[in-house]
């Protein structure tokens, strides 16, 4: 026995390089999609050296790729409570999968502790807020009884009848019947989509969730979309994906640049109005694509929000000073932020 334990021994002593070898043969597996040899290395490798940082981020992202999201998020879980690996990537991530999964409140509870406490890196900031703002729309926004949600449509089983409270229920009974559609990829399932979409007296939040689902689920066509008196015409292959709205990005760098200093309360109030508002609008971009009109703009909203504006210390024409943004379209901007945040809390109180 005690031969066998030192040849055991021995063996990991002649291959020091052995678990750096799994690993890469892993991630070349992964660029191949060899998904289950991926895994296999991956493993092998944790079995190793259980807090190798690249293998047990290989995992995470292996499982991923096998939609076994479950799996990702305890592997996830795992890493930020020992502290292994970059902790912000991993974090967003996780945070990332909690979106997948459903777990809004989760979300909202985590990002909201850890911006408290920290300083978010400015390159993963910006994707922090959308996912922050994108939870609290599924949660607070709705003012969702879950339970009372879950009792009623836990007596329906089939999509027939899930597409039936699509059609038929109030915006709580919407959103409880999408979660479970969500589950289902049938050509009457996305024909309940197009005319959800259709519609004009649904929600407009509950649509942009609509378009990223079906984005997410890979569902190809045209559909006709009606949203704050507009209806148009949009391609689900061709929609930029919600978290990553680009310009959304550039106005929130310029603002973090600007205010990010001397006001941080300021920014994250700002950021929840510019997602909330983009989120709101999906799939129609802001107009002008100006990021200069926007963050000027929502500068002035975030004072008036704070009431910093009531000793007449910043008035909106200084602002547009300030950032040498074009009066009228900046504006207009005002006002249509507050029109579309005037138009969500209308449809909350009809729901509540």
């Amino acid at each position: 026995m005690g031969n066998e334990k030192k040849g055991h021994h021995d063996n990991v002593i002649m291959f020091p390089g052995l678990v750096a070898r799994l690993v890469d043969k892993g991630m070349a597996a992964l660029k191949e999609k060899k998904h289950y040899d991926a895994l296999q290395y991956f493993q092998q490798s944790t079995e190793l050296e259980p807090t190798h940082p690249q293998a047990r981020y290989g995992l995470v992202i292996t499982n991923i790729e096998l939609n076994r999201l479950d799996e990702a998020k305890t592997h996830c879980e795992a890493m930020l409570k020992e502290g292994i690996g970059q902790y912000y990537e991993v974090l967003q991530v996780y945070v990332s999968l909690l979106v997948q999964l459903g777990k809004y409140e989760e979300v909202v509870m985590m990002l909201e502790s850890v911006m408290e406490e920290d300083k978010l890196p400015p390159q993963m900031a910006e994707s922090f807020y959308q996912l922050l703002e994108f939870s609290r729309q599924m949660t607070s926004h709705h003012q969702i009884d879950v339970a009372e949600e879950e009792e009623t449509l836990d007596q329906f089983s089939s999509p027939d009848e899930w597409i039936e409270i699509l059609e038929q229920g109030d915006a709580n009974q919407q959103w409880g019947a999408l979660k479970k559609l969500s589950q289902v990829n049938t050509e009457k399932v996305v024909e309940a989509y197009r005319a959800f979409l259709r519609e004009k007296e649904n929600d407009p939040v509950l649509k942009s969730y609509v378009l990223q689902m079906m984005k997410d689920m890979n569902i190809e066509g045209s559909f006709v979309v009606h949203k704050f008196g507009d209806t148009y015409t949009i391609h689900i292959t061709e929609l930029e994906d919600v978290f990553h709205e680009r310009f959304g990005n550039e106005v929130a760098q310029v603002l973090d640049g600007r205010l990010g200093q001397e006001s941080p309360t300021l920014v994250e109030m700002v950021m929840q109005v510019w997602w909330h508002y983009l989120f709101a609008l999906y799939p129609k971009a802001p107009i002008p694509l100006d990021t200069k009109v926007w963050s000027a703009a929502l500068h002035y909203l975030g004072l008036e929000l704070l009431m910093e504006n009531d000793n007449g210390r910043l008035e909106l024409d200084e602002i547009i000073d300030l950032y040498e943004a074009s009066p009228k379209p900046t504006k207009e901007a005002v006002k249509h932020i507050q029109s579309i945040e005037s138009h969500l809390f209308q449809s909350t109180d009809s729901i509540t």
